[in-house]
């Protein structure tokens, strides 16, 4: 029998750990990629036990925690720096299956790449369609050309082309904030990962590997467009100079070169993910504010599960099929983030000062057994 071939659209961190596992499981993959082979760095990320799960199967578990740095903990706390909640390291060790862990996402992308043969992508290839037939699938390229295959699965991001074919591209939906996120020169290797609430806006630490610390602030942005990364750090200083210690020295230690700003937008969930023998993974199936941080973890779920169930597909007839299995299998839970996360990037963004007190009063009141069992079914993944 024939080889299943397998067109993956985007080398991210979705195409890239489809593609590796798809190829695993006997399919002949091909990647289309629209950027020419030159990407930036990005800033940094941060990964949960159920995506060190996924990435055991993927087989870059190891190189991705050499990559990485664990937190010690999980905090909320207030801009004054009272904690609000918190869950040490030995108890999310013991009961949730292991710590956070932060590390750049250049480095993600090298870790993944390793598991790529020669010439697996082709750069600079732009899909802008799909067409599917009786003969197979195929994404139309930017200029006219096309890439053929049996089963097409797109993981070209929040705004894929893949999705808009299929579903059409409108429904992109503003949460009404901005995330800066950066890297700082400063080294405090014990530290937890804290998330600060305050009014309108967030901030967020996680330690990274060799004396450096990601963080990430988010604010509102319904005022107006946010401020471009160069000009941002200035206004950071400002608005977070009175929170608690570290975070004005973690700015302080950012080089604006190292900042991002991004306006967040989600989609509400799909019905669907896929239509015959096309679907969709990672963002562009189910994309989230990243307020819960599990966007590339739902991601690297999304490729287990699709490998899982085009390993039997069986043949070509067996596609359309394979995919409503995965879709069936993984869209319930990752909807579920979608929800969660928007609502806990809203709930973060609360300004008036009654319903702040209420927010941070019902996060203290809440046991920690009952946060811990939330942590739990959140990073419970089976492989």
């Amino acid at each position: 029998m024939r080889r299943l071939r397998a067109l993956v659209v985007g080398a991210g961190p979705a195409g890239l750990a489809v593609a590796a596992l798809l190829r695993r499981a006997g399919l002949e993959v091909r990647l289309v990629e629209r950027d020419g082979g030159a990407r930036s760095p990005g800033s940094g990320l941060t990964l949960w036990p159920n995506a060190f799960t996924a990435l055991e199967a993927i087989g870059a578990a190891a190189a991705v925690r050499a990559a990485s740095a664990p937190a010690d903990g999980l905090a909320m706390r207030t801009p004054r720096g009272a904690t609000l909640q918190y869950v040490s390291g030995a108890v999310l060790r013991s009961r949730c299956g292991g710590t956070g862990r932060a590390l750049l996402r250049a480095d993600l992308l090298r870790a993944l790449w390793a598991l790529q043969p020669p010439g697996a992508v082709r750069f600079g290839a732009r899909c802008v369609g799909v067409r599917q037939d009786r003969a197979g699938v195929a994404a139309v390229l930017d200029g006219g050309g096309e890439e053929e295959g049996d089963v097409l699965i797109g993981a070209d991001g929040i705004r894929s082309r893949v999705r808009g074919s299929l579903f059409g591209g409108d429904d992109l939906r503003p949460c009404g904030y901005a995330v800066a996120r950066g890297v700082a020169q400063w080294s405090d290797p014990g530290h937890p990962a804290l998330l600060t609430l305050g009014a309108g806006r967030q901030f967020g630490l996680f330690p990274l590997p060799d004396g450096r610390m990601y963080w990430f602030a988010a604010f509102a942005s319904s005022d107006g467009p946010p401020p471009t990364a160069a000009r941002c750090l200035p206004v950071l200083a400002r608005d977070f100079g009175r929170w608690h210690a570290p975070v004005p020295h973690v700015l302080a230690a950012t080089d604006p070169s190292d900042v991002t700003v991004t306006a967040i937008v989600d989609r509400r969930p799909l019905r669907r993910w896929g239509v015959g023998a096309v679907t969709l993974a990672g963002d562009a199936a189910h994309p989230s504010a990243p307020a819960l941080g599990q966007g590339t973890c739902q991601a690297f779920e999304d490729a287990v599960v699709l490998a899982r169930c085009l390993a039997s597909a069986g043949g070509t007839a067996g596609v359309p099929a394979a995919l409503r299995a995965y879709a069936l299998a993984r869209r319930r839970r990752a909807h579920g983030v979608t929800v969660q996360s928007h609502w806990m990037g809203r709930l973060g963004q609360w300004r008036n000062p009654a319903l702040v007190a209420v927010r941070d009063g019902l996060i203290r009141a809440m046991p920690t057994a009952a946060q811990v069992g939330a942590l739990r079914t959140a990073f419970a993944f089976d492989a």
